[in-house]
């Protein structure tokens, strides 16, 4: 049986991306967007503007992991309404069961993850002569 085929199991699916989506947009919504602001006034001395620059960068760099996330969450409920929900899009075979229920927005199958994960590293790997 194929995961689209367990309907059960897309609905609980459904159900926790909905509720994933939810709690992310929410974390979004409640964060001031006065973290992201550099006073002027206050900033007294380099130092202090150093860890200002660098608390931004690490603000910047949250927020757009969150936003990523939410929108592997949103092409996954777009998956389960088109049917194409728990197929790797690489193999089309079946993702894992298991695997979906970690992670609910996998895209790829375990053995099409870990190759993308090698042809990655080998890109970045530096050539030897």
């Amino acid at each position: 049986m194929t995961v689209m085929e367990d309907t059960s199991f897309i609905v609980r699916q459904k159900e926790h991306l909905l509720k994933l989506r939810n709690d992310l947009l929410n974390a979004i919504k409640y964060k001031s967007t006065e973290d992201l602001h550099i006073p002027s006034d206050e900033i007294v001395e380099d130092g202090d503007q150093a860890q200002t620059y660098i608390n931004q960068n690490v603000t910047f760099g949250l927020r757009e992991r969150e936003l990523s996330r939410l929108r592997e969450i949103e092409s996954a409920l777009l998956r389960i309404e088109n049917g194409s929900y728990g197929f790797c899009e690489e193999t089309d075979e079946p993702i894992e069961k298991k695997r979906l229920e970690k992670v609910p927005w996998a895209r790829l199958s375990i053995a099409a993850a870990e190759e993308k994960e090698r042809e990655q590293y080998n890109l970045r790997k530096p050539k030897t002569i």
